[in-house]
């Protein structure tokens, strides 16, 4: 890879709600957005050398009907490290999101939790 890093894309109808809930939760960085005509806009969010992507297609997608992030085969959901869960998962409700999964200890020094962004995108919290 030419990049040390790797880049993730979601696809929504409404950028906004994703973009304050990924700066909210993780601290990702709100950098330019770039206007595809006729295509949509993808607004970015930096962590790191990472990219998340935040695609608004011109025109609206179709929500994903899955019953669990496990039930549907693909890319299913993002793992955020971070410093502070208990802090991470009070921010995921506190910017629109749910938790499906409470903070808990997974293995003797490893928690994990599983929560979803408010468009329904599932993210494992990971604290060492």
């Amino acid at each position: 890879m030419a990049k040390a890093a790797l880049d993730v894309g979601l696809v929504t109808a409404n950028a906004k709600p994703l973009l304050e809930f990924y700066a909210g939760v993780a601290g990702f960085e709100i950098l330019d957005p770039i206007e595809l005509p006729n295509i949509g806009t993808i607004h970015k969010l930096g962590c790191g050398e990472s990219i998340l992507r935040v695609m608004v297609p011109v025109d609206a997608p179709e929500p994903d009907d899955g019953a669990s992030f496990s039930s549907i085969a693909g890319i299913r959901y993002l793992t955020l490290e971070v410093d502070d869960i208990d802090a991470a998962a009070a921010a995921v409700e506190a910017l629109g999101g749910s938790i499906t999964l409470a903070p808990f200890e997974l293995r003797p020094g490893r928690r994990v939790a599983q929560v979803a962004d408010p468009d329904g995108n599932m993210i494992e919290l990971g604290q060492e």
